[in-house]
């Protein structure tokens, strides 16, 4: 609250100053006379004087800048950050510019000299002056935003930092030797096929499979998309050993496009894969997982449709912490490049998310 009055505060400050200042550039009076000369013809004379009065043509001309200077911020400057198009943002703030420029001219023309048309008249102030005056504004807004969209990379990437540390060290607390791990899962995998148990060894080989991804490879900040496919691909396998021939559940992983080489952040997807097992599988009745990955030159798509059998959780809910904290990854890997969609139509929760890859 307090940060947001010193915010309102500091505007109106910047503004009034503003005004005073235009009003010393801008403030002219315009008198008319008319004067009889020795052969008795009238001569009309025009006299223009800068007295800095306030007056309705400052009020204009400061108001045409205040347009240019949050335009500029709030729209063009912001779409810019997003799109990185620098020949789209010239275009538009030029054109807001001389759009504003002429708007005030005219104007301040209008009020000064009302409806006289004389051709011999100076345009007071200006075309060049007030061409001065909207570039001004339009710089110390773009110095503004650009501090700002400094200053929020910056907190940004100081929040990636520390999140990366506190991944490291849970994972340093929870951390049991990676070795002997192994290696017991290779000794129950040798006993498993030793007695032909083989829905055992398959599931002790694809929780092997996992384990190395988590220990090993997810260590990074980005993995190819095909290992963590990979890795998808031994969580279903798992999954799947919990059911038999006779349960009616299907579940489908469909992937096009090239996946092979595209970076993407460890087990990002992952958490969406968990949450459709963990509430669209039920033994007692029909249930259905599909998985949709695409992959093209500018995008990663990945929706996952289940059957709901109990609540479902959003981001919002307690019971949807996994989903929350997937969401603060999202934030923080991929700020402002994708979509999280998530809804729920004829008992069929849908998740839909698209990453800007570029």
């Amino acid at each position: 609250m307090y940060k947001k009055i010193l915010f309102v505060f500091a505007h109106l400050l910047f503004w009034s100053l503003s005004i005073y200042v235009i009003t010393r550039i801008f403030g002219v009076s315009i008198m008319e006379t008319v004067e009889k000369t020795d052969n008795g013809v009238d001569i009309e004379k025009l006299f223009i004087t800068y007295d800095h009065e306030f007056t309705w043509a400052t009020i204009i001309t400061a108001c045409m800048c205040a347009v240019v200077f949050y335009s500029n911020i709030f729209l063009f400057l912001k779409e810019y950050f997003k799109e990185k198009n620098f020949g789209s943002y010239a275009f538009k703030i030029s054109a807001l510019i001389l759009v504003a420029i002429g708007v005030s001219v005219l104007l301040n023309r209008y009020l000064n000299y009302g409806v006289i048309d004389r051709r011999d008249v100076f345009l007071f102030p200006s075309f060049g002056l007030h061409m001065g005056l909207f570039i001004f504004y339009t710089s110390i807004s773009f110095a503004y935003a650009f501090t700002f969209e400094w200053l929020k990379n910056e907190k940004l990437r100081s929040e990636i930092t520390k999140e990366k540390l506190k991944t490291e060290l849970n994972f340093l607390k929870s951390q049991i030797n990676p070795h002997f791990l192994f290696n017991t899962l290779n000794n129950l995998f040798s006993i498993s096929q030793k007695f032909k148990a083989d829905e055992l060894s398959t599931g002790i080989n694809e929780l092997s499979n996992l384990m190395r991804y988590m220990l090993y490879e997810s260590n990074t900040d980005f993995v190819s998309l095909k290992k963590e496919v990979k890795y998808i691909e031994s969580f279903i396998e798992i999954q799947k050993l919990r059911y038999d021939e006779t349960d009616e559940v299907i579940i489908n992983f469909e992937k096009s496009g090239p996946i092979q080489n595209l970076p993407i952040a460890p087990m990002i997807l992952l958490p969406f894969v968990e949450n459709a097992f963990k509430h669209g599988i039920s033994i007692n009745e029909s249930s259905v997982i599909q998985l949709f990955l695409n992959v093209t030159k500018d995008t990663l798509s990945f929706k996952v449709k289940n059957k709901i059998h109990n609540e479902q959780p959003t981001i919002g809910n307690s019971s949807g912490v996994g989903l929350k904290n997937v969401k603060r990854r999202l934030d923080l890997i991929y700020p402002n490049k994708y979509q999280l969609k998530m809804s729920e139509k004829n008992d069929i929760y849908t998740i839909d998310l698209e990453i800007q890859t570029k």
